[in-house]
């Protein structure tokens, strides 16, 4: 009897299930199946913070690589083309301390455009400008952190929420 049930159950959590992620629960992936491969250039930086942009390089190609079916490419062989400029670098302090003034918390302020196309007709699949993300660190003692950490912290939800977004067009 108990097996009856779970049979039951699983037969209707499978025929509940959609074969579209755009129409309702999906067994396996929700991401495209006609597209393999992915080319992701440097990223373009229009700022005077010369690391950021290879470290968003980086972060985007292993957040593609890891939480994605699609293959890191280069132009020539790849389905699609994900095309990222940073637009804006800013520091924004949070709190300063009563008693030096100096600064304890600080965002690291990273404001990117972005457009992933398709390779073949140059449509496109997805995009944003003006998406923003911000990392924090604690310049000041008894932490004394370096700008560095935030940085990486900004590139990484960055990255973190251009592949998010790419994983919502479909």
């Amino acid at each position: 009897m108990r097996w009856g049930w779970v049979t039951l159950g699983s037969l209707m959590l499978v025929t509940g299930c959609e074969t579209d992620p755009s129409k309702g629960w999906v067994l396996g992936t929700t991401y495209s199946t006609d597209i393999k491969t992915i080319a992701i250039p440097v990223v373009q930086n229009d700022t005077f913070d010369r690391e950021v942009g290879y470290l968003l390089t980086n972060a985007l190609i292993r957040e593609v690589e890891t939480r994605t079916p699609w293959r890191v490419t280069g132009e020539t062989v790849a389905d699609t083309l994900l095309d990222v400029t940073i637009t804006d670098v800013k520091l924004r302090a949070l709190s300063q301390s009563r008693l030096t003034k100096l600064d304890q918390e600080v965002a690291v302020q990273l404001t990117v455009d972005w457009n992933w196309e398709r390779m073949d007709d140059s449509s496109t699949i997805a995009g944003w400008e003006g998406m923003g993300t911000a990392g924090m660190f604690f310049p000041s003692n008894p932490l004394g952190e370096p700008i560095e950490l935030g940085r990486l912290q900004s590139v990484e939800l960055m990255a973190r929420a251009i592949v998010d977004r790419m994983a919502e067009s479909w």
